[in-house]
């Protein structure tokens, strides 16, 4: 699993996901990950469009990602999933905690709305 972080502004950040976030997928980027989306005052999207599997573990992250985000007074959005990876997110009904929109376009959108 790999984390790349790309900086939209300067309260808004994009990170890109790519890889299989299972078990040792989330242990390798979830410091790194927790620690970006918890940064005060910075809204974050992530790009869900490199995962190509994606197990409980993280659902887990992504679901701590936007409480952190949240507790931080910030938020996430997530995006550009494929079709397996968003199967599973509607599964899990990740998008009761989390927005999740098909496009960065609308991602960015969705930081704009009141």
């Amino acid at each position: 699993m790999e984390l790349e972080v790309e900086d939209i502004a300067d309260n808004v950040q994009a990170l890109r996901l790519t890889g299989r976030l299972d078990a040792p997928g989330a242990d390798s980027v979830g410091v790194r990950f927790s620690a970006s989306v918890s940064a005060a005052g910075r809204d974050t999207i992530v790009d869900l469009a490199g995962v190509s599997f994606l197990a409980s573990m993280g659902i887990r992250l992504l679901i701590e990602g936007a409480r952190a985000a949240r507790m931080r007074g910030s938020r996430l959005v997530l995006f550009g999933a494929q079709d397996l990876v968003q199967s599973v997110l509607e599964d899990a009904a990740i998008d009761q905690i989390v927005p999740i929109v098909r496009s960065r376009q609308q991602a960015l959108a969705q930081l704009l709305a009141p």
